[in-house]
């Protein structure tokens, strides 16, 4: 078999997905085991495929028709530039969260020498990213789930970067007395009643651990944020959220109340209300 016979079986298997989302995948694909990027492709088509290949081919065309996301097939992504591990305890990142690091690092400078915790790291890609680009700083990063501890460390290794990850539930982070300059997260926000929303990729393989929050209480971890933020950020130190966009103006109001912070609310590159940026006082 040659690389056109496999396209057309690749095709072939796939043929109810639309063409472009059939060659996008079939470009990663090639990419990351033939290690042909996706403009050589037309000038490999006569190129042989051995068998370990196409074994890697067919068993990938059984996850992609089961629904399977191509970053879990792969078992990387690419965040900020940087090469991030994934598998099923981790979400996979989404371009919002790199709009979110982007808009950290507007407001800070690479000599910088910041203590920087991110909550809820998952992946790491929050924390491994701000350590990528502010040098200097110290890196703090927690998340609930060991699995989740393991692949972070992980990726930090990949990346040639340090980050301190420790376990631990941030609903109920009690007795940490380290102080911090910067604070991020991407929480749970998306409510239990959106999940007819969702798509089948996501809802059968993402953790839902760390998609969704009961209906009752949409708000549950903005309101522990806040309480780490007045136990453990510093006097004119910021803090920066991703958020559900149905709940803009409440979010704003968590943090707003007592006056102790400002709080500016940033859309995303889709017009939808997603970050917000704290300043303590």
């Amino acid at each position: 078999m040659d690389l056109k016979e496999l396209k057309a079986y690749f095709d072939y298997n796939l043929s109810y997905l639309d063409v472009n989302e059939r060659n996008t995948l079939f470009n990663w694909l090639c990419e990351f085991e033939l290690k042909i990027k996706p403009h050589q492709i037309v000038i490999n088509l006569e190129k042989d495929i051995d068998i370990s290949t196409i074994d890697y081919f067919e068993k990938a065309i059984i996850r992609l028709k089961n629904n399977e996301p191509i970053q879990y097939v792969l078992g990387f992504t690419n965040f900020f530039g940087l090469q991030i591990n994934v598998n099923r305890s981790v979400l996979i990142p989404r371009p919002e969260t790199e709009e979110l690091v982007e808009w950290v690092l507007e407001n800070f400078n690479e000599d910088q020498k910041l203590n920087i915790l991110d909550l809820g790291t998952g992946s790491g890609c929050i924390s491994i990213a701000l350590s990528k680009h502010l040098p200097n700083s110290k890196v703090f990063a927690l998340d609930i789930d060991s699995a989740a501890l393991e692949l972070a460390n992980l990726n930090a290794k990949i990346n040639n970067v340090k980050v301190s990850f420790f376990q631990a539930d941030m609903l109920d982070l009690t007795k940490y007395e380290q102080k911090f300059d910067l604070i991020v997260s991407n929480p749970p926000y998306v409510l239990e009643n959106e999940k007819s929303k969702i798509a089948d990729n996501v809802l059968n393989f993402e953790p839902t651990i760390a998609l969704f929050v009961k209906d009752k209480y949409p708000l549950v971890f903005y309101h522990a944020i806040k309480k780490i933020l007045l136990s453990n950020l510093k006097s004119g130190g910021m803090c920066f959220l991703e958020i559900n966009e149905a709940f803009g103006n409440e979010v704003v109001s968590i943090y707003r109340e007592n006056g102790l912070m400002s709080v500016n609310l940033k859309k995303d590159n889709y017009g939808k209300n997603r970050m917000i940026k704290i300043v303590r006082k």
